[in-house]
This record gives C-alpha cells, sequence and structure tokens, in this order.
C-alpha cells in the first residue's frame, strides 16, 4: 500500500492517544574551514569516495559558542548521479575560561539537480552556485562528558547545508 498522503495514513492502526508533532527552532550556525579533497578512488556500482579533513572554524550556539579544532573530517560517498552521502566528525572547543570539548557527528546527504552537483565539483565553479539550487541536510548528534553540555548529549538537530569556497557552512535546528 503506497502512502500518498496523510490521509492513508488512517488506514494504518494507531495508537489511541494523540503523538506530539516535533518542533523545529535554529539553535546554532557552524563554518568550518576545509583542506582540499582527496579522493580515495571509486568503488561498486562507480561510486567515488572522498576525505576531507577540516583546518578549523567557528560555531555559534543559544548554549555557547566557539572554535571548531583542526583534524575532524567528512567522509563522504559520491554517486554516479553526483548525490553525495556525507558523514562527518567535528571537535568543537567552547569559549569558556576552562574550555569544553563537544564531538559534533553528522550524516546526511547534498542531492540536486545533475548540472548544479556537476558545479559544486568543480573548484573553479563551485562558489557560484546559489545554495537554494541543491540540497544539503544533515541529522546531527553531539557527545561530550562535560556536566556543563551534558544536554547536548541528548539533543537532535537537523540542518541545512551549503559549500562555499574552502568552507561549509550550516544553521541547525533543535528538534523539540
Amino acid at each position: 500500500m503506497a502512502l500518498n498522503s496523510f490521509a492513508g495514513l488512517a488506514n494504518l492502526s494507531a495508537p489511541a492517544v494523540t503523538l506530539s508533532i516535533p518542533t523545529l527552532s535554529k539553535d546554532f550556525h557552524l563554518e568550518c574551514d576545509l583542506n582540499p579533497k582527496i579522493s580515495l578512488g571509486s568503488g561498486p556500482g562507480n561510486t567515488l569516495y572522498n576525505w576531507i579533513s577540516f583546518t578549523g572554524g567557528v560555531w555559534n550556539a543559544t548554549w555557547g559558542n566557539g572554535t571548531i579544532e583542526s583534524g575532524g573530517h567528512d567522509y563522504q560517498y559520491v554517486l554516479p548521479e553526483l548525490a553525495a552521502k556525507l558523514d562527518t566528525r567535528y571537535l568543537l572547543m567552547t569559549s569558556d575560561t576552562t574550555p569544553a570539548y563537544i564531538e559534533i557527528k553528522t550524516d546526511g546527504w547534498r542531492t540536486g539537480p545533475l548540472d548544479v552537483l556537476q558545479a559544486l565539483n568543480d573548484p573553479v565553479r563551485a562558489d557560484d552556485v546559489d545554495p537554494s539550487t541543491y540540497k544539503f541536510r544533515l541529522f546531527i548528534s553531539m557527545n561530550t562528558g562535560d556536566p556543563r553540555y551534558n544536554h547536548v548529549n541528548t539533543t537532535m538537530w537537523l540542518a541545512s547545508g551549503m559549500r562555499k569556497g574552502a568552507k561549509v557552512i550550516y544553521d541547525a535546528y533543535r528538534i523539540g
């Protein structure tokens, strides 16, 4: 049975209670500086594998701010139609007098029309690509052992991003 609308959901068995609908609220902005992409070659189905390491950056959230430590990475595989599966790890350092360290994990996709994705994959043309012409979506989770930031361990975010030059920029929305 195809579910083409919410009306089709009425045919499914449902709990006797109404479930809450998740909300989104803008929670943080991140700008990460990138090293040049390293191609790891191709795999099954002509999938390309890339490694991009991070050199630093900045972030600002409703609950703190600081810098991105160098050494994180984006491991991506690029399908033949140039859609890219993104898997990243960042290490945030807070600007507190005694800084906290927070690991960010993202999982997502960059998708769009072939001509737009071709331009994004071309270092000369990538800066001119309008971010509204493609989708760059991430699911984000964080971990820390610092009690000042324990709330991030149980919070989830969705983000919308863009690539601009040697940077990845995104706004993340807390799922409530």
